[in-house]
């Protein structure tokens, strides 16, 4: 059974008009990439999905990500092999395009996570496009001294062989001091094994004290229900006060979403469903 699910960052509750656009672009993207998932598996299809989310502006990965507080635009990204157990990361490069090619790239080499100048170096070596990812309006928010909480993208997918991967980007907090490192580029923030697949969003400090993905796939590895695994997980982050959300699934075909932030922006794709919601929690199978 074949599952993709991709969320656009949890936080606060934007307008109408902003989460309709917001969840248009979360179905379109899910449509591209479903069949990538068919053709050649989970881990292209979540690298996939999330290139194509850092293209869009409306994010906070990739073009139009958030800056930080000297006004450039650092950007972190993880992928995650969860068949082959395997762990890739980019941290805080500046002018790279789609930090999660260098992920598919990492994933395959020995030295599989890199930092700043090192991992910009190693895109130029790749071919990989390099640009300044920041928008005018990420530059005005900047100059207003508007200091952002959350803002990630990603996605999870199982195939049709039970393989599963997961996949991070963002642009981070907005505002942060130089080197701050998030949680999207750790397993704390993004992590798959054998059996499930978890990517969060939202601050990363709570989502790292929490160790919310490894943690929610290692509880599905050892046999428990990704729902109710998912539940006693948004029970303990409310009474910890820890601002997240997270997408998951499992080689059984069931999905999670949920989050204790305002909103959760995300959309499930499968060979029997197609469906999103922008500030509810939900699940299936």
């Amino acid at each position: 059974m074949s599952l993709l699910v991709i969320h656009g960052g949890a936080g606060r509750l934007r307008s109408e008009e902003r989460q309709a656009a917001i969840a248009a672009a979360l179905s379109s993207i899910s449509k591209t990439a479903w069949p990538t998932l068919e053709r050649a598996g989970a881990r292209a299809a979540v690298v996939h999905a999330v290139q194509l989310l850092e293209d869009n502006p409306l994010f906070n990965a990739g073009l139009g990500s958030k800056l930080q507080v000297d006004g450039a635009a650092r950007l972190s990204a993880s992928l995650c092999d969860g068949t082959r157990q395997r762990f890739s990361g980019v941290v805080n490069v500046e002018g790279l395009a789609n930090p999660i090619l260098l992920c598919r790239q990492l994933l395959e080499e020995k030295d599989r996570v890199l930092a700043g100048e090192g991992a910009l170096q190693r895109a130029q070596e790749l071919g990989l496009r390099t640009a300044d990812m920041r928008t005018e309006e990420a530059i005005a928010t900047w100059k207003r001294g508007v200091e952002g909480q959350t803002g990630t993208v990603g996605a999870v997918a199982v195939d049709s062989a039970g393989q599963v991967a997961a996949a991070s980007s963002t642009g981070g907090r907005g505002l942060e001091r130089k080197g701050r490192v998030s949680d999207s580029c750790t397993v704390a923030g993004n992590y798959a094994n054998r059996t499930s697949a978890i990517t969060t969003t939202g601050v990363g400090e709570d989502i790292i004290d929490g160790a919310l993905a490894v943690r929610l796939a290692e509880s599905s590895r050892r046999g428990e229900d990704l729902g109710l695994a998912a539940d006693k997980l948004i029970e303990e982050m409310v009474s910890r006060e820890w601002m997240a959300g997270f997408i998951g699934l499992d080689t059984q075909g069931s999905w999670v979403a949920r989050h204790t932030t305002e909103a959760l922006y995300w959309w499930v794709r499968g060979e029997h469903t197609d469906r999103g919601f922008w500030n509810a929690n939900g699940s299936t199978g």
